[in-house]
């Protein structure tokens, strides 16, 4: 048996340079298997980042999530382009997540 759901996580980490990451994850059964297949799970990851360290002014940098018609995607070219999808070819929540944590890691490591 796996972890119960709801799951909503939210933690701060800090970038090389400096700069406040908000790491938020939010995965949910619900009843619409329809929008949310196979399972009817909706999954969000996401990281928010200072746009400069100390300042207040974050922008999505990572954003993971599952619904109808894309199936579980990514949104690589964050923060311009909010509405570019790239398909991620896995079929539940659990390997979204290590997906995730492969792309915090990169977003941390930048310099």
């Amino acid at each position: 048996m796996g972890p119960r759901l709801p799951i909503k996580k939210r933690w701060i980490s800090t970038d090389k340079l400096g700069r406040t990451c908000i790491v938020e994850v939010d995965i949910e059964q619900t009843t619409n298997k329809s929008l949310y297949p196979p399972h009817g799970v909706k999954s969000v990851f996401k990281v928010k980042r200072e746009k400069k360290p100390g300042v207040e002014d974050f922008e999505a940098v990572i954003l993971i999530d599952n619904h109808e018609p894309f199936g579980f995607h990514e949104h690589p070219k964050l923060p311009a382009e909010h509405d570019y999808r790239k398909s991620i070819h896995i079929s539940d929540w659990q390997d979204a997540w290590l997906e995730f944590e492969k792309r915090i890691e990169e977003i941390l490591n930048e310099t």
